[in-house]
């Protein structure tokens, strides 16, 4: 009970996150001793730890960046609590997931509809009046990223596993709360994110026949999609305006200006980066002088920018080269190691929630314990049945 609660709260804010994963510690015995699973993992560990500690030497805030390079090490080990704590079948873990994010939808668009918020103090439980939501202190972008994953996950569960017209009404009306807080979220992020995820989903032979015994379906989604687009119409059409006008402030080009100064940046310390955490403070010195693409009064703002926007990015800055290669050799190892046993449809949706992840951060650098946890799972040696909790 604890685990599916941790799943769906977590599924609907990141808040409930970190006790779920003060649960899963407490569940997972000798998790020291399981940290490291093969002879591979350690020798790819041990020089990712190597790299992070000189490009912290190499760094202007040493100690800051000795801490922010032992991020990647709490990832490992919430891999390691996804595949050794969570006990549910997959395919419950993607309906947990789908129940969170709609719940997040529900909240989104209610108190959009009739213009309700709550805070408590000066922190925002919920606040309908924000442009693109806010819901327990988090906007638009951590809130589209909860939902395109309950959308691609109720996508997956209805074209590859339901069967009864009572759960397949039950994930309808899941998808509609997420999609509709999803476009009131009007993420661009998100957009990708959705995209690569369904690309990834229909990628399956499997999927693509299953898709065309239930067509009807399909064309519902899409209508829903299309409804949700002309209720929030002016908003998202405002946003594509603004994200295509030169010199306007909030435009695409305010992104590629801070891609530029950050691309400078890494060619100047390919090897080991600027020192992981450390790119607020070195990237002033690369900023761009001028850039006519942005409004000049906002130039100084973007001079100073305290995120890259990408997360590949974010680590080439802060680690370099070295230790980025070393990280993401060892994350898309262990993808394709779950996948390469015992491929199997829950799986391939569990593929694509991952996929929405990494096509989304190519326009962000947002991190949700989801990530770990499902390729974790992935890599589970037991076999849990596919039943549907009712």
């Amino acid at each position: 009970m604890l685990e599916k609660l941790g799943l769906i709260f977590s599924s609907f804010s990141y808040i409930f996150q970190i006790p779920f994963i003060f649960y899963l510690i407490l569940r997972v015995k000798k998790l020291r001793i399981k940290f490291i699973e093969d002879d591979k993992d350690k020798i790819i560990l041990v020089l990712l730890f190597i790299s992070g500690v000189i490009s912290s030497l190499l760094s202007s805030k040493k100690l800051e960046a000795f801490l922010v390079s032992l991020i990647p090490f709490i990832f490992v080990g919430f891999y390691i609590l996804g595949k050794e704590g969570l006990k549910e079948s997959n395919k419950n873990i993607i309906y947990y997931i789908l129940l969170g994010s709609s719940i997040l939808g529900f909240i989104l668009f209610v108190s959009r509809i009739f213009n309700f918020s709550l805070y408590i103090l000066e922190f925002p439980i919920v606040d309908g009046n924000a442009p693109r939501g806010l819901v327990l202190g988090v906007k638009s972008q951590g809130l589209s990223l909860l939902l395109e994953f309950g959308i691609v996950s109720g996508i997956g569960l209805l074209v590859y596993f339901e069967r009864n017209i009572r759960d397949i009404l039950k994930i309808l009306l899941l998808l509609v709360f997420c999609i509709l807080g999803f476009m009131i979220t009007e993420t661009r992020g998100g957009i990708l994110g959705i995209l690569v995820g369904l690309i990834v989903l229909i990628s399956n032979k499997e999927f693509l026949n299953q898709l065309k015994r239930k067509w009807k379906y399909v064309l519902l989604i899409v209508f829903l999609f299309i409804l949700a687009f002309f209720i929030f119409f002016n908003q998202f059409y405002n946003k594509l305006t603004i994200s295509l006008q030169k010199g306007r402030q909030g435009s695409i080009y305010e992104r590629i200006y801070i891609y530029l100064g950050t691309l400078r940046m890494i060619k100047d310390n390919l090897l080991f980066g600027v020192g992981p955490g450390c790119f607020v403070y070195e990237y002033p010195k690369y900023a761009l002088k001028n850039f006519p693409y942005v409004p000049e009064f906002i130039l100084g703002e973007l001079s100073h920018a305290v995120t890259t926007h990408n997360i590949y990015f974010y680590f080439l800055s802060g680690w370099g080269i070295i230790g980025s290669s070393f990280f993401f050799y060892w994350l898309f190892k262990k993808i394709y190691k779950g996948l390469k046993f015992n491929y199997s449809l829950d799986k391939h949706i569990i593929l694509a929630i991952l996929m929405v992840y990494f096509g989304h951060v190519l326009l962000d650098d947002l991190f949700s314990i989801h990530v770990p946890l499902l390729i974790g799972l992935l890599n589970r040696n037991k076999e849990y049945t596919l039943v549907l909790d009712k």
